[in-house]
């Protein structure tokens, strides 16, 4: 009996050591339920190098997904580029001067000079009507002739002005004496020509007034002639000598070979009749050159204009410290304040004048 009594101890015991060393009942957490959430988009980093379309094989995109957007930083703290204003010229109106010195006497082959630019640091010049198809470098110090160069098929009827822009050199035959005239004509020369040949071939620019309907001779009694010219921003600009009522018209001219109207802009009471015209293109100063029947010489000084109408701006009569007389009908600029003037010989009466240079000096007249 003691066998058996100890016989089922052992079994119990032994019965109950396995069901502890068994693994510990865990209850599970029941299932919530939780709608689906797309991945968040890609950033694309814009410093990354863009890798160009053909390199990268196209897989398609699953209808369902969006191609994410690129990330494109705004640049807040750059101004756009501003344009550099002209700059604005301030006039002293009361007690500026003008100041002009005799530099030379001309040499007996330019007796007429009626046109002058200071192109490439020299000092060019030419005859007036009946003068030879030439132009003349003169010595800025001793006035004496340093090089021709021969327009060879061009013919000097009545040669007035001379201007220039980067390319070429322009030799305006627009004389008009009678207000007549069906055949005014520009020569246009390569500039380079002026330090590399003794002649040239010129290409020519024919013209006509777009205001001008009638043709009839007045001689000196008209308001179709014309002695001044400049070239400004791709055109020709020229201003007119009314022999009648001393005022001059702005005429704007293409600068391309062939047959043009130049077309009227603009007209100014300048009390006198204009015979030169030059332009500072750094300070936008333009300067006319006139005279009165008396022979008086004047010079005007044009600022602060807008665009292509010269006269919109500033006009100021230059104040010169001594009177000038003569028929000056050249004018360059050679400094922002400074230019040059050229004189035809004239006898007539009481009047007798030498062909001259002359160097004027308005700085004083502007700050």
């Amino acid at each position: 009996m003691k066998n058996r009594i100890k016989l089922l101890l052992t079994f119990t015991i032994s019965l109950l050591m396995v069901n502890c060393s068994g693994k510990p009942n865990i209850s599970k957490t029941p299932k919530v339920w939780t709608p689906s959430v797309p991945p968040a988009p890609l950033q694309t980093q814009t410093n990354l190098p863009h890798q160009p379309e053909e390199s990268r094989p196209s897989l398609g995109t699953p209808i369902s997904i969006q191609e994410p957007k690129p990330i494109v930083q705004r640049v807040t703290n750059v101004e756009p580029a501003k344009k550099i204003p002209l700059p604005t010229i301030e006039q002293v109106a009361k007690h500026g001067v003008s100041y002009l010195s005799k530099k030379f006497k001309l040499p007996s082959k330019i007796k007429e000079s009626s046109g002058l630019i200071k192109l490439d640091n020299r000092l060019w010049t030419l005859n007036d009507s009946g003068g030879e198809s030439v132009l003349y470098q003169i010595d800025e110090g001793t006035g004496r002739i340093v090089k021709t160069l021969k327009i060879k098929n061009a013919y000097n009827r009545d040669w007035e002005d001379i201007a220039y822009d980067d390319t070429y050199v322009y030799i305006g035959d627009f004389g008009n004496n009678r207000g007549n005239r069906k055949d005014l004509k520009i020569y246009k020369i390569p500039r380079a020509s002026l330090r590399t040949q003794k002649s040239v071939r010129a290409e020519t620019i024919h013209f006509s007034y777009s205001d001008q309907k009638d043709f009839k001779s007045r001689l000196r009694k008209n308001n179709y002639d014309c002695e001044a010219m400049i070239a400004h921003h791709g055109k020709l600009y020229l201003f007119s000598k009314n022999w009648q009522n001393q005022k001059t018209r702005l005429y704007e001219l293409s600068t391309k070979i062939g047959r043009h109207n130049a077309k009227y802009i603009a007209t100014f009471n300048i009390d006198g009749m204009v015979t030169g015209a030059t332009i500072n293109k750094e300070l936008n100063i333009l300067l006319l050159t006139t005279y009165s029947s008396l022979l008086n010489v004047k010079v005007w000084a044009f600022t602060n204009f807008k665009g292509r109408n010269f006269f919109s701006g500033n006009a100021k009569r230059l104040n010169f410290k001594s009177s000038l007389q003569g028929q000056v009908e050249g004018i360059t600029f050679i400094g922002n304040y400074k230019a040059y003037l050229s004189s035809e010989a004239f006898k007539k009466y009481i009047f007798s004048f030498d062909a001259m240079l002359y160097g004027l000096d308005f700085s004083r007249e502007f700050e």
